[in-house]
């Protein structure tokens, strides 16, 4: 018997989930209807990877233990109101796709402040949901990833983790990182870095050098230790990992 959420049952969509997204992406399904929950994970597992948990803590936990590609989020859960798990997984690299039985523009709105990249109604139809659970993992393909060790950036989402934890830049650190990480093996002179970050003259003689550290001492601390190379009148250098 169809689930009352899901409008149009198995076998009746005329969708392909198999069309041009990489197999095998780890999906975590974040439901307390038991049912419904079973009847997405069926779909999804399909062509992915599929976890499913019934609480906000659940979820919070396994998201921290395991890395997920993209997180089909319950806004309704019986612990933790869907919104508050948003916000708390919005600096993980997974995507997020609330499901909500609230139909009102506010509760929409602020699930995608919350975090949300996109946004399903109750009752939905499979073929919708799994159209933009596809979209949503054909955005992340197309994303270019640069790592480098525990590093990871991704310049189009202004995102960098260290072993999966958001590490938080200035804007400045940023395009320093995005330069160096993006052309690894490359050295950069300083005063090339200067000219690419700056639109004008820098604020002191020492604002390349000052800033290389600043970054550095972030980046060790949080576990990415010795990912910059001076190289002694030259200039800075990531160097690809072995």
């Amino acid at each position: 018997m169809p689930h009352p959420d899901v409008c149009n049952p198995r076998g009746q969509r005329a969708y392909s989930f198999h069309s041009g997204v990489v197999e095998r992406q780890r999906i975590l399904v974040v439901e307390d209807d038991r049912a419904l929950a079973q009847v997405i994970a069926a779909e999804l597992d399909r062509a992915h990877v599929t976890r499913v948990v019934h609480t906000g803590e659940e979820a919070l936990v396994l998201a921290e233990m395991e890395r997920f590609d993209l997180i089909v989020l319950d806004l309704n859960l019986p612990d933790i109101d869907g919104l508050a798990v948003a916000e708390r997984l919005a600096g993980s690299s997974a995507s997020i796709l609330m499901l909500t039985a609230r139909a009102d523009v506010r509760s929409r709105v602020g699930g995608l402040y919350a975090g949300a990249d996109d946004y399903l109604a109750k009752p939905f139809e499979m073929e919708e949901l799994l159209a933009r659970v596809h979209a949503q993992l054909r955005r992340r393909v197309r994303e270019e990833a640069y790592h480098c060790g525990p590093l990871t950036l991704w310049p189009s989402r202004g995102v960098c983790t260290i072993d999966g934890e958001t590490l938080l830049l200035t804007a400045l650190e940023f395009r320093l990182l995005e330069l160096l990480m993006t052309e690894q093996g490359r050295v950069h002179s300083k005063d090339a870095i200067h000219d690419r970050l700056y639109e004008e003259t820098a604020p002191t003689s020492n604002a390349v050098e000052a800033l290389v550290s600043r970054l550095r001492t972030k980046l060790d601390a949080a576990g990415a230790r010795h990912v910059i190379e001076n190289l002694r009148g030259l200039g800075y250098v990531v160097r690809t990992p072995r």
